[in-house]
């Protein structure tokens, strides 16, 4: 029987790939315009992945109060991998698209397969993180907590793509973890953004938007692992 990749080697395999078909483009293009997707790539899924994979393998022997401090971690970085998708508003922006605009077709591709890629580790987690809860408590409980984490993520996604923070760490925007640097600071910018919710519709719209994306690829992945091809007779 043929033995399956594990899930590090796939990993690997997938990032990889990704950076290198980005370093190619660096070289021919001659700049390094898109080097932003990389930290991105990095924000967005190292410490998904790196969290969901010690607490999953590492369960059986962490106490509860560990267990939900890795847990609370995990939660707050979640947003960073889909966040990716609207790396995509980055398109044709390299001033080399001006004189090459035949650049922008495959800066397309690529940005989407680095999106994608974040996106696939994020929902990765996700599964993992849906075993544990699921382990440790129940399956309602498990599903409570993984589309709370979604609807939250909503928030990091609006934090991350329109409102500026007070501490200029990166592009400049707030980043969900800076919870940990200045908590009343980032809770009153983020307050003053969404109430009263009449003045601030399109934020919740924009929210509502990421979510639905987010539940579809979802729905879309999940289906897809589960369908069974019938053989040909």
């Amino acid at each position: 029987m043929k033995k399956k990749p594990s899930l590090v080697s796939i990993v690997l395999l997938l990032t990889f790939a990704n950076l290198l078909i980005l370093v190619i483009r660096n070289v021919i293009v001659g700049n390094d315009f898109y080097s932003f997707l990389r930290s991105n790539l990095f924000i967005g899924s190292f410490p998904v992945i790196a969290i969901a994979t010690c607490l999953y393998h590492f369960n059986h022997k962490i106490n509860t109060l560990l267990f939900w401090g890795g847990s609370f971690l995990w939660f707050i970085f979640y947003p960073n991998a889909p966040y990716m998708i609207s790396d995509l508003i980055h398109d044709s922006q390299d001033p080399i698209s001006k004189l090459h605009p035949e650049m922008i077709k495959y800066d397309t591709l690529i940005i989407f397969s680095l999106a994608m890629l974040s996106v696939f580790y994020g929902f990765l987690s996700l599964k993992m993180m849906f075993q544990l809860f699921k382990k440790r408590y129940s399956n309602t409980f498990a599903h409570i907590a993984i589309h709370f984490t979604i609807v939250m993520s909503c928030l990091g996604f609006y934090m991350g793509r329109e409102l500026l923070s007070a501490i200029k760490l990166g592009n400049g925007y707030l980043y969900s973890w800076e919870i940990f640097l200045e908590p009343i600071q980032i809770i009153k910018i983020v307050w003053e953004a969404l109430w009263p919710i009449h003045e601030h519709w399109p934020a919740y719209a924009m929210m509502l938007l990421f979510g639905a994306v987010q539940y579809l690829l979802l729905i879309i992945f999940h289906y897809i692992n589960s369908i069974e091809i019938a053989p040909e007779k």
